[in-house]
């Protein structure tokens, strides 16, 4: 049997130095992973607390969106009462603008009627109506 060829020293002490480095630079990424890791933890806390607060914003937007909604909905029902309103107050001032033309007739109507009325008073106080009253009686013969 043959035992296999002796490694030269130079690449034994090579590859010593090559685990040594290697293992630092696991040790470094260990502490790295070490120091990283509460950084990592807050990290999660704060995405969680922004996922959280999406959603809460989400459900503010879609009731806003609902209250919106509702808002405009009743916009259009005033628009229309307004409408309504505004065409029974036309109709309101025709039926006025109707009964002060008659309540203007009227007063011309006592008007006239309280000139004849005192017409005749002036007639009734005269000397002739009442000279001649003899003559108006009712049963008198002619």
């Amino acid at each position: 049997m043959k035992s296999a060829p002796s490694e030269p020293p130079d690449l034994v002490n090579r590859l010593r130095q090559q685990l040594i480095l290697a293992q630092v630079r696991i040790m470094e990424l260990e502490d790295a992973r070490d120091s990283l890791a509460p950084r990592l933890v807050e990290l999660d806390q704060l995405l969680q607390a922004a996922q959280t607060l999406s959603d809460h914003k989400t459900d503010e937007s879609a009731h806003l969106e609902k209250i919106l909604a509702e808002a405009r909905t009743q916009g259009e029902q005033l628009r229309q009462l307004q409408q309504q309103t505004s065409e029974d107050l036309a109709t309101t001032r025709a039926a006025l603008a109707e009964v002060t033309q008659r309540d203007e007739a009227v007063l011309q109507l006592e008007a006239s009627l309280r000139r004849l009325d005192s017409e005749l008073q002036t007639v009734k106080s005269s000397r002739s109506w009442r000279w001649t009253a003899w003559l108006r009686k009712p049963g008198r013969q002619p």
